[in-house]
């Protein structure tokens, strides 16, 4: 078989057989009417494959709406009710981890101990 330009030169016993096979015969019925035989089997399957895949972006969306969904009345009022006063004070000192409280808290947790090193992890100063 030889290429000239886009179209397969095929001798006349070699196009009967391609003829009789089934890419032969669809070729022919593409030539004959290609939007029934290419175009409509591809949008049917972008049609089929949209309504496949419909339960998965339906997840994604539920996913979605949970993460940002508003809140009730009760829980607005929970809200209210249980505020925190606010002293500037207090605040800074928690969040800089400066108060007594937190100190006597992780005080307790572990004690600082060093650790004896390897023979080969001892650092070598070179003296010269």
């Amino acid at each position: 078989m030889s290429y000239s330009g886009n179209r397969v030169f095929r001798g006349k016993k070699e196009q009967e057989a391609y003829d009789k096979t089934l890419a032969g015969r669809y070729v022919k019925l593409v030539k004959k009417n290609h939007f029934l035989f290419f175009g409509l089997p591809f949008l049917v399957s972008i049609v089929a494959g949209s309504i496949y895949l419909q339960k998965f972006t339906s997840v994604k969306w539920e996913k979605y709406d949970e993460k940002y969904q508003q809140l009730g009345e009760e829980e607005m009022l929970n809200l209210i009710e249980n505020k925190r006063t606010v002293d500037k004070k207090n605040d800074y000192y928690r969040l800089q981890g400066l108060l007594n409280d937190h100190t006597n808290q992780v005080a307790d947790d572990y004690e600082i101990v060093r650790v004896q090193r390897r023979k080969e992890d001892e650092p070598v100063w070179d003296r010269q």
